[in-house]
């Protein structure tokens, strides 16, 4: 009997594997991921990737269409803002910046920012009105926005939402002043925090998927922000 309910646990344990999403189960963030130039300028940009942990040890993930993961985005535009090469516009590293992506816990993402000395903490993100893929709306009805608490970041955010802005589909383009996110009111660092578009439409996606083409208005927005040092 004993040995029965062994086999069982056991095949339980891999379907549970192998069905990963179903459990709503999500892996532990790894550790920081610290990048530097050929030529630094001084300054060092956080980016946090998105980790949505609801308090315990793991980081759960937004879906919206055609499959999209936010926190999985989140890392791949963080990737690619800091090392995209392009002819024609240059990645943060090109810019002189040390870079260190975040992929830990919000918690310790908002630890490792002011260990580090960010001079600039960025949250990656994507943004949702509901929890379907939606149609039929206009384009009005979705954009880039950008968060702050501080007057500092409040300059930041309109940089960022006037430069990310410009490629999103979506036109409702705007920044938001928000007193209730840790990563905008724990960290030492100025912070504005990043929702790229929105991932419940699918041009929204679509563009968002294409990160080659504009993460480098990422770099872009922190050099117009910090006075290209």
């Amino acid at each position: 009997m004993h040995a029965t309910l062994r086999r069982f646990l056991a095949l339980f344990a891999t379907l549970a594997l192998a069905a990963g999403g179903l459990l709503a189960v999500a892996p532990t963030a790894a550790a920081d991921v610290t990048y530097v130039p050929d030529r630094w300028n001084g300054k060092v940009v956080y980016l946090s990737q998105a980790c949505h942990d609801r308090g315990d040890t793991v980081c759960h993930t937004n879906t919206g269409c055609a499959g999209f993961s936010e926190n999985s985005n989140a890392y791949l535009v963080a990737v690619s803002a800091t090392t995209q090469q392009d002819p024609d516009h240059m990645n943060l590293l090109e810019r002189g910046y040390k870079v260190v992506r975040g992929n830990g816990l919000t918690r310790s993402n908002i630890a490792n920012s002011n260990r580090v000395g960010a001079d600039l903490h960025v949250p990656i993100h994507s943004n949702a009105i509901s929890k379907s893929c939606e149609t039929g709306f206009s384009k009005d009805r979705y954009g880039t926005h950008v968060m702050y608490v501080s007057s500092a970041g409040k300059e930041c955010a309109q940089v960022m939402k006037t430069r990310v802005g410009a490629s999103s589909p979506g036109t409702n383009d705007t920044r938001r002043y928000r007193t209730d996110l840790g990563e905008l009111n724990q960290t030492n660092a100025v912070s504005c925090y990043l929702e790229q578009d929105y991932h419940v439409w699918g041009r929204g996606v679509q563009w968002m998927r294409n990160r080659a083409a504009w993460s480098w208005r990422i770099g872009l927005s922190v050099d117009v922000y910090l006075g290209y040092p």
